[in-house]
């Protein structure tokens, strides 16, 4: 018996190191895509498997180098770069990054091998010794054929600090590229003709660059599909125009220099404006039409009723709309057989929504005050939220109830409640309602009532569970210091009945 059993293992050992030998003799350009799915940790562990797995790892295309990762757990991500600057162990996880990242460089490109992807994110200690530095490897990278740069300066924003580290003059021509991502660092216009003829996607995150910089890379970016500018300094007048490929264009901004935004691009498929809400965005933002545009998602957007019903006019096949603290909006009126997906969030002065959409498939409304609504559609309402920071009374409950009647489904329903006192009676309330509680999927509760009794806490609850039924309830850990007895009542009430209750 035992002989037989010692049979069997060595029989599946055998059969398990056949199918390791037939993996690594795998052509090593599928090696490598498939160690394209693994983390660089991941990536790196391989290594160790065989002499064989080594020479894979070593002639890996992909490098993944972000500081972060080499940091101890002692090295704190809350601490400010300031701070860390001058821990002692802080720097010696930047010097041993730094040697990592050379050494690793340095031998791949003896290997004479492409490069495919090289992500740097690093934090900055030493103005003078590193931008040498970050030339040498991102010219050794180009050099052997990159197509794929994600560069980024860490800064330190809580101290104001701004490290304009200005890029080499050599990745102006790179024309292998096909993606470029770069955050924290300084564009200065060649004096030549750019070589970007590969270039598809393009991100600048905290880069300074001015107008006539913007105009040049699109124009000579003749590929670009996808263009993405977020807190770019140095930008006054922005145009988007010319860009005959551009598809996805996302333009982020908190800076207050930027007084108008261009937008001439027929071909455009989805567009995302997000500004600040305490600025509101420039003051002029044209968009010429686009009838190919499907997504639209507008961020502090600041345009009145009949100048955004204008604006969306020019979007006949619009599918995906998210509407975030435009605060200038009170009536939202939508017509659309297109209409897919609508998300209103944070438009705090908003009085009635419209919508005549019978296509609609999600509809989610944060955190805005109770409207007037007409939605012609029987979709799911995927995400429903509403805070109340003011005295609780039974208009609030009233309101609620109405506007959660309207739909036939709802998935997710979020109530932040932070009171003093709740100035409703249950009684009368209850005789308020005329219909059974609407049923939900997932109810959350963030409830903040330290100031309220235990006895009045039970009313906001019964009121909340007049509305509604949830079949899953998550509660605040907060709420479960305050009034522990309430939860555990809660808890057997909802098992009982077959529910779910989460305590998080």
């Amino acid at each position: 018996m035992q002989t037989c059993m010692n049979l069997n293992v060595i029989t599946e050992l055998k059969i398990m190191d056949e199918t390791v030998d037939c993996i690594s003799d795998l052509p090593i350009f599928i090696i490598h895509h498939i160690m394209s799915f693994l983390s660089a940790k991941e990536a790196a562990r391989t290594s160790i498997l065989s002499k064989r797995w080594r020479q894979f790892q070593s002639s890996f295309p992909i490098f993944d180098f972000i500081q972060h990762n080499f940091r101890r757990s002692e090295d704190a991500s809350r601490y400010t770069l300031f701070f860390l600057r001058k821990n002692r162990k802080f720097r010696r996880s930047l010097k041993r990054f730094i040697r990592v990242v050379d050494r690793s460089l340095s031998r791949f490109c003896e290997l004479n091998l492409s490069m495919q992807k090289l992500r740097i994110f690093i934090s900055v200690i030493d103005l003078q010794r590193l931008p040498p530095l970050f030339d040498k490897w991102i010219r050794l990278a180009l050099e052997n054929g990159l197509k794929d740069l994600d560069f980024e300066i860490i800064s330190d924003e809580e101290n104001n600090e701004v490290f304009t580290y200005t890029l080499p003059q050599t990745i102006f021509s790179a024309n292998l590229l096909t993606s470029l991502r770069l955050g924290g660092c300084k564009f200065e216009q060649p004096s030549y003709a750019m070589s970007f003829h590969s270039l598809k996607e393009l991100c600048l995150d905290r880069i300074y660059l001015n107008d006539q910089m913007v105009q040049k890379l699109i124009s000579e970016c003749h590929l670009l599909q996808d263009l993405w500018l977020e807190n770019c300094s140095g930008l006054k007048f922005l145009c988007i125009c010319e860009a005959h490929k551009l598809k996805i264009l996302t333009i982020r901004s908190e800076s207050i220099e930027l007084e108008s935004i261009n937008i001439v691009v027929p071909g455009l498929q989805q567009l995302s404006l997000r500004f600040t809400l305490s600025w509101g965005g420039p003051r002029v933002v044209d968009v010429a039409a686009c009838p190919l545009l499907e997504k639209l998602y507008l961020t502090s957007f600041k345009l009145k009723e009949e100048e955004f019903h204008n604006f969306i006019s020019k979007f006949p096949l619009l599918k995906d709309l998210l509407l975030c603290g435009c605060l200038l909006l009170e009536r939202i009126k939508i017509s659309s057989n297109q209409l897919k997906y609508l998300s209103i969030k944070l438009c705090e002065n908003l009085k009635a929504i419209d919508v005549d959409a019978p296509n609609l498939l999600s509809y989610s409304f944060q955190r805005n005050p109770f409207p007037i609504i007409s939605i012609n559609s029987r979709c799911p309402w995927k995400k429903i939220e509403f805070t109340c920071r003011d005295d609780l009374d039974g208009c609030w409950f009233l309101n609620l109830k109405e506007f959660l009647g309207l739909s036939n489904q709802i998935d997710d329903l979020t109530l932040e409640l932070r009171l003093s006192q709740s100035l409703f009676n249950l009684y009368e309330l209850s005789r308020c309602f005329d219909s059974l509680p609407v049923g939900v999927g997932s109810l959350m509760l963030w409830m903040d009532l330290s100031d309220v009794s235990p006895s009045e806490y039970e009313i906001v609850l019964d009121g909340i569970f007049w509305i509604c039924y949830p079949r899953t309830l998550c509660l605040s850990t907060m709420y479960e210091e305050q009034h522990p007895f309430i939860v555990v009542r809660l808890f057997y009430a909802f098992v009982y009945v077959g529910q779910h209750v989460i305590v998080v």
